[in-house]
């Protein structure tokens, strides 16, 4: 007895520190995400040896519906190797999906964390996220990438943004509990923890902004709805405050509507051309070609209009060392980017127009940068309007080659025929892939062998592995937990859980988000401690 009182405090801290470094891991080491796992599993076997605890951990796993049901999903995946053909694949697949075994079936069977012990798991993993944002937002300042997507130094930025809404989500919890700090505290302390949270909510709502995540502003909308619902239905506030707050919430949706409508509506109203009031020859007196039915629309202009090819691969050698009918930096056809760039600074294709350009935007144009107005205004705006010339293109010409959208529609209608031909049970957890390089073919996608990814949709890929049944075990995963928190007592604490299902469930959507590490460890971790690994008594 004395020699497991011993141990005990050594192990629990072992604990601890196991899941401290899956929190730093999420965003700032995909190494440590694994590690965290291993280490974890080794302090549950030790404390099972010392305590001679086996039986009562497996007994507080089949007790808990929520770690089962997890662990039964990633079951699913074995099961799934029934009816598959590549192996190789399937275990790449199992690999990446082990923590949602591992920290269900570790964090159920042993002791909760206390309130202590979760403040300061919660405050470890803000941290180590506003430390990575650091990483990305100096690559940023110093323009340090071709697609905005690469300032994500550690993990994809879609999964990067999903942990900086989560820290926002934790945040307004501790808002509803009055700060990370306990209740009693006041004076100068209490201040400090209030400009403190305060500059946390601006950063990372900031930082959502410069990834120009569209997933991103989705989820970071639903968030701050919720949150807003939140506080006026369940915090003990007078009804004058209540009211405060639902005008709050009004007056945002409002502000938000107007301010979308505001940065749509020059995207989508083209241009009126009458052509017979278009200069036919350039200020040197070559012939001017206009287009407006096999160019795209840039920002509301036609590119094609005012085009002297003659002429840019006159003036073009003398700003640039690229040749005009080469490749930008990032892949993408040259002389499509450097129109593009002239139109969106409302200059002609012809050698005024190529002279007029700064250094820097010689520069962006080398890099691929398509668009001034996006890069000199980067945000919700230029990420709008990517998504619709994107759209524009593939509406005009078929190809959606160009951009994630237009792509997106392309994986959606591959994952469909698949779905078709196994409807109930799928193709199985290993053949994913060759399924969806045959589907390709099947349809006759015009997407390029470079382009011909998997759903991109965490629903659409649990239906291509495992079928319908897949699919409605899958959401009863992901539903029943939050239906029968309702039994629970904190009212807090289910905010939170559902702040976070929230998310989750949103991603899945734009993302197959649980076919990577981060993804899949994110889920996992999160699901595991909010529903296994604490006490829901506030």
């Amino acid at each position: 007895m004395t020699s497991q009182a011993s141990i005990r405090p050594y192990l629990n801290q072992a604990y601890l520190l196991g899941l401290m470094m899956m929190a730093v891991g999420l965003t700032l080491s995909p190494f440590l995400m694994g590690m965290a796992n291993f280490w974890l599993v080794i302090v549950w076997v030790v404390e099972g040896f010392y305590s001679k605890s086996f039986n009562n951990k497996l007994s507080r796993f089949w007790h808990n519906k929520a770690a089962v049901l997890l662990a039964a999903f990633y079951v699913m995946h074995v099961v799934g190797l029934l009816w598959t053909t590549d192996f190789q694949y399937a275990m790449k697949d199992l690999r990446v999906k082990l923590p949602i075994l591992v920290l269900p079936f570790v964090l159920s069977s042993m002791e909760p964390l206390d309130r202590k012990r979760f403040d300061l798991l919660m405050q470890v993993y803000v941290l180590s996220v506003f430390v990575a944002t650091l990483f990305s937002f100096s690559a940023y300042l110093k323009h340090e990438y071709e697609d905005i997507r690469e300032i994500s130094r550690f993990i994809s930025h879609i999964r990067f943004c999903l942990n900086i809404v989560l820290c926002i989500a934790i945040i307004l919890y501790y808002v509803g509990l009055r700060g990370f700090t306990p209740a009693d505290r006041v004076g100068r302390r209490r201040f400090v923890d209030e400009l403190l949270r305060g500059f946390m909510l601006v950063w990372f709502f900031c930082q959502i902004n410069v990834f120009e995540s569209l997933s991103g502003y989705v989820v970071l909308a639903a968030v701050v709805i919720l949150s807003l619902l939140f506080a006026f239905f369940h915090m003990k506030i007078s009804w004058v405050w209540r009211f405060v707050v639902l005008g709050v919430a009004m007056a945002a949706f409002v502000i938000g509507v107007v301010f979308v409508a505001k940065e749509v509506r020059p995207l989508v109203e083209t241009e009126k051309v009458d052509f017979a009031t278009l200069e036919k020859k350039t200020a040197l007196g070559n012939d001017y070609w206009h287009d407006t039915i096999h160019n795209p629309v840039e920002d509301g202009k036609y590119v094609g209009l005012y085009y002297c090819r003659k002429e840019l691969q006159e003036a073009w050698p003398q700003r640039s060392s690229l040749p005009l009918d080469g490749l930008a930096s990032n892949g993408e056809d040259l002389e499509a980017t450097l129109a593009r760039y002239l139109t969106s600074k409302d200059l002609r294709k012809d050698a005024e127009g190529v002279m007029a350009l700064t250094d820097i935007d010689i520069r962006n144009i080398e890099q691929g940068v398509p668009n001034y107005n996006n890069w000199r205004h980067p945000g919700l705006r230029a990420r709008l309007s990517s998504t619709l010339f994107e759209y524009e293109l593939y509406r005009r010409n078929n190809d959606p080659n160009g951009g994630s959208f237009s792509q997106r529609i392309e994986f959606t209608r591959a994952s469909f025929h698949i779905i078709g031909r196994h409807p109930w049970f799928g193709v199985g957890t290993g053949d994913v892939p060759q399924a969806f390089s045959e589907a390709y073919d099947e349809i006759h996608s015009p997407l390029k062998e470079d382009f011909r990814f998997r759903a991109h949709n965490q629903y659409l890929a649990i239906a291509v592995a495992f079928g319908l049944v897949g699919l409605a075990f899958f959401l009863v995963v992901l539903f029943y937990p939050w239906f029968a928190l309702r039994k629970r007592r904190s009212a807090l604490l289910t905010f939170l859980y559902t702040l976070f299902l929230v998310i989750m469930l949103l991603s899945m959507l734009a993302e197959d988000t649980l076919e990577t590490q981060a993804g899949a460890s994110l889920f996992a971790f999160f699901e595991a401690l909010l529903l296994c690994g604490i006490e829901w008594k506030e």
